[in-house]
């Protein structure tokens, strides 16, 4: 039992000693503050909210400030602030750094201690650092340095805090201030079908759905370019590579695409024969090979908007991949979905696509009317056999379309019309 209570002082004393050691810190700090002084952080705009808009010199950046010493703020001089401009884009660097912006040697009280607020536009970051707006492109960077000034000649600013005080919980106090600019376009690559290029999968295009929003109906924005290269990486020993450089694939003035309720739409559809190229046939592609597509966006005033990281914004790696199939045996189980076409936009007069599983009734699916519709069927768990078939109708030659898996990869694809009347096979793969 005396065990046991030595055990539970010694928990209890641990959580006192971590509840309490900012208020150690606080306490500490307040009581030998003769060493130096405090300029704590009470707001300020939040960087994760990409406040700074390339396109809006507008864009306010908003502070407000407490200075503390030991005596009770009457150490306080002035408050200098700097702005120092990080290019990481630029080459060569166009960096700026700690270009005078403002003074502050009039402050008010908060709590009983000197405070201030203070505010600063990206008009008033790009006059001080000598940058054009023609020059800011996403990624880049703007620091706003504050450095506390006493009566006494002393001075104090972000090199000369510890982590206690620049990020603790009551005095907040890092002397700087980072914001990352944003390019301010809402802009979104859907795949359509199972973007990828696989050795026995039967799609036959690529196909992506854009969507491109600066805010101002594209107003801001002028040209969509796709780049397209392709990575060799299923070389035979002795072959020679067959890796292709970076090259224009698409391109496009925003102004003509599509718009409604203020998006821009693009559907990109192209053959796999297209995306392969002029010098890439199927027999020469190997698992693990990639296609790589970038996208970049050249905005009015000039500037190039794009990124260069697989799974990025405006980049996308198509896969060269091979079928591991999941329905060699039995029919897999769960949901399929067919997705229909029509290119007169008529349905499908009268053709279909039928399911019948485990010998029972034959179910036809179609698109009654319109461009586009679905329809949904579900192979139940145990099923031993499924045969999807096309059934011919009077105009085969509008007819398209993709079934996909309960994984919602693409098993089943036809891109160009007629379909051949009769069976269809499945692929389901991992």
């Amino acid at each position: 039992m005396k065990n046991y209570k030595i055990y539970v002082l010694l928990v209890m004393a641990i959580l006192v000693a971590s509840c309490e050691t900012d208020d150690k810190v606080t306490i500490t700090v307040q009581e030998t503050v003769g060493s130096g002084a405090i300029l704590r952080t009470l707001d300020s705009t939040d960087p994760d909210d990409n406040p700074v808009d390339m396109f809006d010199t507008a864009a306010t950046l908003s502070f407000s400030l407490q200075e503390q010493d030991d005596q009770g703020g009457d150490l306080l001089d002035r408050v200098e602030i700097t702005v120092s401009f990080v290019d990481n884009n630029g080459t060569p660097d166009e960096s700026v750094a700690n270009a005078a912006i403002a003074t502050i040697n009039e402050f008010g009280e908060f709590e009983g201690l000197p405070s201030f607020d203070y505010s600063v536009t990206l008009a008033d970051m790009l006059a001080a650092t000598g940058i054009s707006l023609t020059q800011l492109l996403p990624g880049d960077q703007f620091v706003l340095d504050m450095e506390l000034f006493t009566t006494d000649g002393r001075s104090f600013k972000n090199s000369d805090t510890t982590g206690n005080v620049s990020g603790g919980s009551f005095f907040s106090s890092p002397y700087q201030y980072t914001y990352t600019t944003d390019d301010g376009i809402a802009f979104d690559i859907e795949d359509v079908n199972a973007n990828e290029v696989s050795l026995t999968n039967p799609n036959e295009d690529f196909a992506v759905k854009i969507t491109i929003d600066d805010g101002n109906d594209q107003a801001l924005l002028e040209t969509l370019n796709i780049y397209r290269a392709f990575v060799d990486r299923s070389l035979a020993e002795g072959e020679t590579s067959r890796s292709e450089e970076e090259a224009l694939f698409k391109t496009y003035t925003i102004a003509d695409l599509d718009i409604e309720e203020g998006v821009s739409m693009l559907e990109l559809d192209v053959t796999l024969d297209e995306l392969y190229g002029p010098n890439l046939t199927f027999d020469d592609l190997g698992v693990n090979d990639e296609f790589q597509l970038r996208y970049e966006i050249v905005t009015a005033d000039g500037r190039i908007v794009t990124t260069d990281e697989n799974d990025t914004e405006y980049y996308r790696a198509v896969f060269v991949t091979e079928c591991v199939q999941l329905n060699a045996d039995a029919p897999y189980p769960g949901e399929y979905t067919i997705n229909h076409f029509d290119s007169y936009g008529d349905g499908w007069n009268g053709a279909a696509i039928s399911v019948q599983i485990d010998g029972g009734d034959v179910v036809n699916y179609t698109l009654e009317a319109g461009e586009n519709g679905t329809s949904t069927f579900t192979v139940p768990e145990g099923a031993t056999s499924l045969v999807v078939s096309f059934v011919s109708g009077d105009w085969d030659g509008e007819v398209t379309f993709t079934i996909q898996d309960p994984n919602l990869k693409t098993a089943a694809a036809v891109g160009t019309a007629p379909p051949a009347v009769g069976e269809i096979t499945l692929l389901v793969c991992e």
